[in-house]
């Protein structure tokens, strides 16, 4: 029998499951911290079963975990660019000078995640 295809709510939900890191498995079990939650709170293992209000409990009980997920990877990869700005001897200023010279404006913490990576790239590069 073939896999039935997640519907929209489902994919956020698991978009949310994997920002937040509740789909790998908790140290020493077998089990991700998604299925315990899933489980322990509506008594079921998957969460295709979900009827809509729980999915909407589900999404809005990850939402703050996905979010902080989401910012503490950006605030590591912050650490990264200047980390490796440092390293190369450079400082702030020369960061902020070529950051509005490459089009990404004046602030690091301004920029997204995606718009990071790439600013990161162009760093190393230029830094290489």
């Amino acid at each position: 029998m073939p896999k039935a295809e997640f519907d929209k709510q489902q994919k956020y939900l698991w978009s949310l499951v994997k920002r937040a890191g509740w789909d790998s498995a908790v140290q020493g079990q077998k089990h991700s911290r998604f299925a315990a939650y899933l489980l322990k709170t509506f008594g079921v293992t998957h969460a295709n079963v979900l009827d809509e209000h729980q999915m909407r409990q589900a999404i809005a009980t990850l939402k703050p975990y996905a979010a902080k997920a989401s910012h503490l990877r950006k605030v590591k990869l912050n650490g990264a660019v200047m980390a490796h700005v440092s390293r190369k001897g450079k400082d702030i200023d020369w960061l902020h000078e070529n950051m509005e010279s490459w089009g990404y404006g004046d602030s690091l913490r301004a920029l997204n995640y995606k718009q990071t990576l790439e600013l990161y790239a162009l760093v190393r590069k230029a830094l290489a």
